[in-house]
């Protein structure tokens, strides 16, 4: 078996990869905007093949981050995927650490942060050093907590500009760490994405003064779930939280059931999350990290230095 980087046209042996390995196709579409458009990057991908035969994969998606202040190079964790022929010859762990290793050494990446599922997760810790920051849970509201409303304040937006960007530097400025929400990332990420459908809700006075991204997911009951993947409400605007709950609702012609986030808990504005109807529920999810650069290893793997939103997985 030999490792290799990505080369023109292996696309179609990686997608069929995934389908032996995952039950279902990944849409090259799809693929070409999270791997080739990125804006951070291309290629972050380690293959091992079997002469022709493509046997392992593994990939991470560029993001840079926002540590202290400053601007440093990072990865998302994406798709670690391995033949079914060749199940336990410890490919993943080959390919991590090698694509870990030319990654730092090429791009100075410092870390690689993801959201491990039940499966890969024992994978991650055990085998790649990877720490443990938390176990995410979800703040869910019922829809029934609120009175579907529009409110002639809040509109919707097609792009984002400099002013949602800054917004966000509001809110993250409280963290530590947190990923560079730029206006090249947030166009990118939410609506240059060719497989789900974001929706901006703005509210703006002379300047911008808070913003929700949201997801309609169907739910198993015929209903829909709200999902807000960027929170964009600045804490001395919070009270704006129950206006945008309202509209949002109002604005969809399907039933809404129940309205979900992610928050950290030291988030200022958790506490109104909770004020306005949303407790902890759904599934949970692992959050964590390897360190690629050992002097920022301190500050990396303190949960509570860290911002994160559902905008930061790859599932939501």
């Amino acid at each position: 078996m030999e490792i290799k980087d990505y080369q023109a046209g292996d696309e179609k042996a990686i997608l069929h990869l995934f389908e032996l390995a995952f039950g279902k196709p990944m849409r090259e579409q799809y693929w070409r905007w999270r791997f080739e458009q990125n804006p951070e990057g291309r290629y972050y991908i380690k293959l091992m093949w079997e002469k022709d035969l493509l046997v392992g994969h593994y990939a991470v998606s560029p993001c840079s981050f926002v540590v202290d202040g400053e601007i440093m190079q990072g990865a998302l964790s994406m798709t670690t995927m391995t033949h079914p022929d060749y199940n336990g010859k410890g490919i993943f762990k080959i390919l991590a650490e090698e694509l870990y290793s030319f990654v730092a050494k090429k791009y100075d990446t410092k870390c690689v942060m993801g959201f491990p599922n039940k499966n890969s997760h024992y994978g991650f810790i055990k085998n790649l050093s990877w720490k443990d920051l938390a176990v995410i849970h979800h703040l869910v509201m019922e829809a029934s907590c609120v009175k579907p409303c529009l409110s002639p304040m809040i509109t919707r937006k097609e792009t984002f500009d400099q002013s949602h960007a800054d917004l966000l530097k509001q809110v993250t400025s409280a963290f530590r760490v947190s990923l560079n929400r730029s206006v090249d990332y947030l166009n990118w990420r939410y609506q240059e994405n060719p497989f789900n459908k974001y929706y901006i809700f703005e509210c703006r006075d002379t300047i911008l003064l808070g913003f929700l991204v949201v997801k309609l997911y169907p739910m198993p009951d015929g209903s829909y779930g709200v999902f807000v993947v960027e929170n964009g409400i600045v804490m001395e605007n919070i009270s704006l939280l129950p206006e945008f709950l309202s509209h949002i609702i109002a604005s969809f012609d399907v039933k809404i059931s129940r309205v979900h986030t992610w928050l950290p808990l030291f988030d200022q504005r958790h506490i109104y999350y909770e004020k306005n109807g949303f407790v902890l529920g759904g599934n949970q999810t692992f959050l964590g990290v390897r360190t690629l650069d050992s002097s920022l290893r301190p500050l990396l793997t303190e949960f509570k230095n860290w911002y994160y939103s559902y905008g930061d997985s790859d599932i939501f």
